[in-house]
């Protein structure tokens, strides 16, 4: 990015910070970019303090239910496991909260070592053993109805045999309801990424768009698929979050849930790409993977 253009985005974030709490862009410094797979985020100074403020990505409005977020959110907080949230925007989905101080992000080694796999371990127990209810239902095959619609409205390409996995799909669907499967708050989307360590040694769990009620197996299975766990790190895990009493039931889940987290991020993908992104093999991995798994299934 050339000065000019970085001094026209810094500009333009300074502007925003200043309207969403009112204060005077002179009093904002030590603007910087800090990453983001969908929205854009960035880190600042206000009165000595730092903070970061999101910019959701372009297209996320009709994807993401902005006042369930900022429920959720605020259900959280009294948790202490994310940022402390400052601002919330339902209409535009922008975001300040305070910065983590002297943090590590995760990545998908770090998050294999077993320290950090304990620590993990009892922030998903921490969330999903709380009382709180949240303000939605995170029903994965809803989502994919929704992403369907999407696409189709955006006259976006499905994979060639799109329909024909679809009505593999579905009996994952009856699968799962016989088996009669309580929900718990689930923050529904750890990447390694969202896993943020202080300088203290505490792991927070950011990023809550996703966050709803499901089934906390859900969590795991998101966890060992997207950081690519291998058997014997998912039953380290495994025998961490249950005190090693793992029951043939909580394996069939997870291997159900991959198949669908890979479903349904491969459609993201492609509603993405018709926004313009440029995610290379992403979707089309995903998808495949998805029906490798499926074809396992079956057998």
């Amino acid at each position: 990015m050339s000065d000019n253009k970085r001094k026209i985005e810094t500009n333009k974030i300074k502007n925003s910070i200043s309207n969403c709490l009112n204060i005077n862009e002179n009093k904002i410094y030590n603007i910087s970019p800090i990453g983001g797979m969908t929205n854009k985020n960035y880190k600042f100074t206000l009165e000595d303090k730092e903070y970061v403020i999101r910019i959701p990505g372009t297209g996320t409005s009709h994807m993401i239910n902005r006042l369930n977020e900022k429920i959720n959110l605020n259900l959280v907080s009294s948790l202490d496991i994310d940022a402390k949230l400052i601002y919330f925007d339902v209409d535009n989905g922008i975001k300040i909260s305070e910065l983590i101080k002297e943090t590590e992000t995760l990545n998908k080694i770090t998050v294999k070592k077993q320290c950090n796999m304990i620590l993990i371990s009892n922030l998903f127990k921490k969330l999903h053993k709380s009382n709180i209810v949240f303000n939605c239902d995170f029903n994965v095959f809803e989502k994919i109805e929704l992403y369907e619609n999407i696409l189709k409205e955006m006259k976006g390409e499905f994979f060639t045999d799109y329909d024909k996995v679809k009505v593999k799909i579905l009996k994952l669907k009856d699968a799962l309801n016989e088996m009669n499967i309580k929900k718990y708050p689930c923050h529904n989307d750890t990447v390694s990424e969202n896993f943020i360590k202080s300088g203290k040694g505490k792991i927070h769990l950011i990023d809550w768009e996703y966050s709803g009620m499901n089934d906390p197996v859900w969590d795991i299975s998101a966890y060992f698929l997207e950081s690519e766990f291998n058997k014997e790190e998912e039953e380290m895990f495994l025998d961490i979050y249950f005190n090693e009493n793992v029951d043939k039931s909580i394996k069939e889940r997870i291997f159900i849930y991959k198949i669908l987290q890979d479903l349904l991020w491969s459609i993201w993908t492609s509603i993405k790409e018709c926004e313009g992104d440029d995610f290379g093999s992403y979707g089309i991995d995903r998808y495949n993977r998805a029906k490798c798994n499926l074809e396992l299934l079956e057998k």
